[in-house]
């Protein structure tokens, strides 16, 4: 049985789409042209560049889009889009989302960006370093340094010394 006759009887439903690392603005744009609706999440956060934290946008899941689709019409030229892998699939079956996840992702944006909260921490709390010369090494918060931007850390891996070190919260993670 041929996919377009297997999936002709559906309606329009949302699927995930993979896409190739880092196109996932373009298969957006290529499926504009013929699919009734598209969503890419995007993310603001913000990352080391040279030396220096900046904010960013990027796709909140990577590697994905969602579509709303009539497999029956659309399969074959999703399939032929360039930077798409598949769509994510259950088996040998395409994988519905159900629609109220989509909008609750899209609830959850402004202007279709999401922003998380910074993740606040407080005195005494045991973090570990996510990145950075330091990584891995396990620390305790001693207090926040220029409003949020900067948290100084008493390193717990040197025996016998208090060793305090300046980071922005966005390189330390609370452990367990």
């Amino acid at each position: 049985m041929e996919v377009s006759e297997r999936f002709s009887v559906e309606q329009r439903r949302w699927y995930l789409i993979r896409t190739k690392q880092h196109k996932e603005r373009l298969v957006q744009q290529q499926l504009a042209e013929f699919v009734a609706n598209t969503f890419l999440p995007l993310l603001r956060t913000k990352q080391s560049q040279w030396g220096r934290i900046v904010q960013i946008i990027v796709p909140l899941f990577p590697c994905y889009i969602f579509s709303l689709l009539d497999l029956g019409s659309d399969y074959h030229r999703i399939m032929r889009a360039a930077g798409v892998v598949g769509l994510v699939c259950a088996g040998e079956e395409p994988s519905v989302v159900d629609g109220s996840i989509v909008e609750e992702i899209k609830r959850r944006g402004r202007d279709g960006i999401i922003e998380l909260p910074e993740e606040a921490f407080h005195a005494g709390q045991s973090v570990q370093v996510k990145n950075g010369p330091l990584r891995g090494l396990n620390a305790v918060v001693e207090r926040y340094l220029s409003g949020t931007d900067r948290v100084a850390l008493l390193l717990n891996e040197v025996r016998g010394a208090n060793v305090r070190v300046i980071l922005p919260p966005s390189q330390i993670a609370r452990c367990g």
